[in-house]
């Protein structure tokens, strides 16, 4: 996806979820205002936050997913495989965020004796969560060869920061044209696509039958197979 499209979709959704906070704090206001200060503190605000944040990766994601829809109508797909699954590091962005959600206050007072257990009950419900939300989406991400270029789509939540130095690409939604694939190489159970001027790769599982559609694809496409890393 080019710099332009993720900062477009960044902005969307981040907009968009501030008028979700916005409406929500409004709603929620009369019925903060009987509860005590402790109850706010430690399970309304970081449920609160959560619900922000789930809202600006959901948008993301769908307007990822409806741009990819678009791309995938206008295009005769060769053949469509299913992309690796999320990285570690992938995931690294959500879990930072929810712990500075629910332990960010407590930095102060790093003792004991100030963790709220409804605070560790919920940030532990939130990590399940969002867990089963990267699996969901890493699931459906896939990667289409198509006649002019390749295309990975799904409805993936990862978040793509608007400018991200010296960030490699792995199985980043979006287009890329078949000029953007310097190389790739063959394992014994995936294949991988190397991106020009090194800046990451296309990763996804194959057996015998998608290696050699893609072997055959690619050499009409005359992009080179490495023979060694």
């Amino acid at each position: 996806m080019s710099t332009i499209r993720k900062t477009i979709n960044f902005f969307i959704s981040f907009f968009i979820a501030i008028v979700f906070m916005s409406l929500l704090s409004y709603i929620i206001s009369p019925f903060i205002s009987k509860l005590s200060n402790e109850t706010v503190s430690n399970i309304v605000y970081p449920i609160f936050f959560t619900l922000i944040f789930v809202t600006f990766t959901l948008i993301q994601a769908l307007l990822r997913y409806l741009h990819s829809k678009k791309i995938l109508k206008e295009n005769t797909v060769l053949l469509s495989v299913k992309a690796e699954q999320f990285r570690l590091g992938e995931k690294l962005w959500f879990y930072g965020v929810i712990i500075l959600i629910y332990f960010a206050p407590l930095l102060k007072n790093l003792s004991l004796e100030y963790i709220n257990w409804a605070r560790v009950v919920l940030f532990i419900a939130s990590i399940i969560v969002f867990e089963f939300l990267l699996k969901y989406s890493s699931e459906t991400v896939k990667i289409h060869f198509m006649r002019n270029g390749i295309l990975v789509s799904g409805f993936d939540i990862r978040i793509n920061l608007p400018i991200a130095y010296n960030t490699e690409i792995h199985n980043d939604s979006g287009y890329y044209s078949y000029n953007d694939v310097d190389s790739y190489f063959i394992f014994p159970n995936h294949v991988e696509l190397f991106l020009i001027l090194e800046q990451g790769r296309l990763v996804f599982n194959a057996d015998n039958e998608i290696k050699r559609q893609i072997t055959g694809l690619l050499k009409q496409k005359k992009i080179k197979m490495r023979k060694y890393l």
